[in-house]
């Protein structure tokens, strides 16, 4: 990967203005994955931290108090460490791990696997409606929170978004009871446990695309008000937790006076925000700002822009998107190889014409996707990419070879057996008769 920077001269009440009002984004603005402008600037103060300012839109602005090129250049390097390290690294274990092994590896990942298209559900859940009826304004929500999310992120996976109310959603077990503070709550043993699948419909019968599960729990009147504690028994201040490669859960508990409660837009901001949290999770966008404050030295004080009303920054864009490019590349490969493989242990198998044209093209997409990557256009190789790892599970999934699985040669005989065994049988007796009439005519010519 290359990172071109730009040096352009700048006033220091512009820079002033950027840090103190949020203005770093009126500095420059680069449109390209890959790309990235940093400005340098000389301290002005006695503080001898380097003082960093990340935009969100592919800038950062360096301020140095030892203006000396090594100086510079060190910073330079440990920003640039700090900001893409992770990221290669992730990328790289990835890449180079043993196939058998990787698979193993991302099953213990709560990220989902790559898909065009997922469907995200919301679903608010009331214990007992007997005693309380519950209400929400999910949809006008979901526009105000959650969309400018859903259409930034739809140039990688589209979301479709809806949403339901299921009453008498009991839990499967009983919760801990607190008596000498009279409160429910949930271990971290407990939560595996939590979503009732036997009882609660939340399998999508709109899509046939992997399904994300938000649940806003109410639970019933003999077990609130109930909590989530940590491994060391404290409260959780979030009251939610995530469920990898599958959705979040966050557990209520609102005031039952009057026997019905509407949870409103505005009520409703701070559990789309956990929500969006969850969801970032379980889509793969990495907080890029905890992972470089950790790689950066301590002299170094680093400040990030607050993220917009989309959720998520082009830093964070930019590495989603180049880490799904290399998922699907190499799990299009990995795909095509299994085929082959396929082919190879069963001699006898048809491969119609059109399976090996998807071959084809998902190969042509593979070289083009990497041709891209080594250019820098990554726009052009995520499409790429996802049009090939759509042919090659398509070729792979084909029903005419779908079917090849189920029917080795160890199925094959024992398919035809039944019709061979009763033919058999007579011929073997016969048979044995021949022998035996054989025998006794060359003993009678002795």
């Amino acid at each position: 990967m290359q990172f071109p920077v730009k040096v352009r001269s700048l006033d220091w009440n512009n820079w002033r203005n950027g840090l103190q009002y949020g203005n770093l984004e009126k500095l420059n603005v680069v449109s390209e994955n890959g790309q990235y402008i940093l400005y340098i600037l000389p301290s002005t103060n006695s503080n001898p931290n380097t003082k960093v300012l990340v935009g969100n839109q592919r800038q950062a602005v360096i301020e140095i108090n030892q203006w000396d090129i090594k100086v510079i250049e060190k910073t330079v390097s440990d920003l640039i460490v700090s900001l893409f390290m992770p990221e290669q690294a992730a990328i790289k274990k990835f890449i180079m791990e043993p196939l058998s092994n990787s698979k193993v590896e991302l099953d213990s990942m709560r990220t989902m696997k790559y898909s065009p298209q997922y469907q995200v559900t919301f679903s608010l859940m009331n214990g007992d409606p007997s005693d309380l009826l519950v209400n929400w304004d999910i949809e006008e929500a979901v526009n105000k929170y959650l969309q400018l999310f859903v259409n930034k992120i739809s140039v990688i996976s589209n979301l479709t978004v809806d949403s339901q109310i299921q009453h008498y959603a009991r839990l499967t077990f009983e919760p801990f009871h607190k008596a000498d503070e009279n409160y429910f709550y949930l271990t971290p043993e407990l939560l595996p446990h939590f979503i009732n699948a036997a009882e609660w419909n939340l399998a999508s019968a709109v899509s046939s695309y992997p399904t994300l599960n938000f649940i806003l729990y109410v639970p019933s009147k003999d077990q609130s008000p109930l909590y989530i504690q940590d491994s060391k028994g404290n409260i959780m201040e979030s009251n939610a937790f995530l469920i990898p490669r599958w959705g979040g859960v966050i557990i209520k508990n609102p005031d039952r006076s009057t026997g019905a409660h509407n949870f409103s837009l505005e009520e409703l901001k701070s559990i789309m925000s956990i929500f969006i949290t969850q969801l970032r999770g379980l889509l793969g966008v990495h907080d890029v700002w905890t992972e470089a404050k950790h790689a950066l030295d301590v002299t170094t004080n680093i400040e990030f822009v607050t993220p917009p009303n989309t959720a998520v920054t082009m830093w964070e864009f930019d590495s989603l998107t180049r880490r799904r490019i290399a998922e699907n590349i190499i799990t299009s490969i990995t795909t095509l190889k299994s085929l082959s493989q396929l082919v190879t242990e069963i001699p006898n198998m048809v491969v119609l014409d059109h399976i090996q044209t998807e071959v084809f093209l998902a190969l042509d997409n593979l070289a083009k996707s990497c041709a891209n990557l080594h250019n820098n256009q990554y726009n052009l190789a995520l499409y790429h990419s996802k049009k090939a790892i759509e042919l090659a599970e398509s070729a792979f999934f084909d029903p005419t070879m779908v079917s090849m699985l189920y029917f080795p040669d160890e199925h094959k005989y024992a398919i035809y057996m039944p019709l061979f065994v009763p033919i058999s049988v007579p011929l073997l007796v016969a048979l044995h008769r021949e022998i035996k009439s054989f025998k006794e005519n060359k003993k009678a010519i002795k």
